[in-house]
């Protein structure tokens, strides 16, 4: 009798420090640093913000604009617009209850959009588009699905990376865990007479503007 009772205790004993250890390590992780925007002030979710390239200009912008081959309207694609600042965008974490954008953390991008054109909501989510095979590319368009983290949206997640003095955005989403994923940068691909974003191994560099 004696005898089980020890293994028992020595069972909880070791159950506990296990228990221990795991909770030290959990607490022990440090958050995520905090994105800043052009002014040095924390990026929020749910608040507009241009997303600007630092080179060649930084009066530069992103915008919408049809990528289609046969003159149609549609798919949508995300495009640099020279000397023009682009549309505000929108983040917004997996984690809805969060309201600090943060560096490696999946984001949703939203062009956030009072009408849309060619999607089947008012939702601009961007999206990592099918694979190009006359352009050998994956281009970003708009179409994705707003959060529901998970195997079924994995294309539509995106990060925020330091990068040089400021930051790029990268695909590679970590929703899935056991999801077979892409991790690339999101850079400028030139094609057809546009400067499309795309999944590409030269990063674009980007800052953050708070739309007045």
């Amino acid at each position: 009798m004696k005898l089980i009772n020890i293994i028992f205790f020595v069972s909880l004993l070791l159950a506990t420090n296990n228990f221990t250890k795991s909770k030290l390590c959990e607490a022990s992780e440090p958050t995520p640093i905090a994105v800043r925007d052009s002014t040095g002030k924390i990026l929020r979710a749910g608040t507009n913000y241009y997303v600007q390239p630092i080179f060649p200009d930084e009066a530069w912008g992103f915008e919408l604009a049809s990528i289609s081959n046969h003159h149609k309207p549609c798919p949508l694609g995300i495009v640099q617009e020279d000397y023009y600042p682009g549309t505000p965008l929108l983040f917004s974490p997996a984690n809805s209850k969060k309201g600090i954008v943060r560096l490696s953390t999946d984001l949703n991008i939203d062009y956030n959009l009072t009408y849309t054109v060619c999607t089947k909501s008012n939702d601009a989510i961007w999206t990592v588009g099918p694979y190009d095979r006359r352009a050998q590319s994956y281009f970003l368009v708009v179409g994705g699905m707003k959060g529901n983290p998970g195997r079924e949206t994995i294309r539509n997640w995106f990060k925020i990376e330091v990068f040089g003095d400021n930051y790029k955005i990268m695909h590679c989403p970590s929703v899935c865990k056991d999801c077979k994923v892409m991790c690339k940068d999101v850079g400028i691909i030139e094609y057809n007479g546009q400067k499309r974003l795309g999944l590409s191994d030269y990063p674009v560099e980007v800052k953050f503007v708070k739309d007045a």
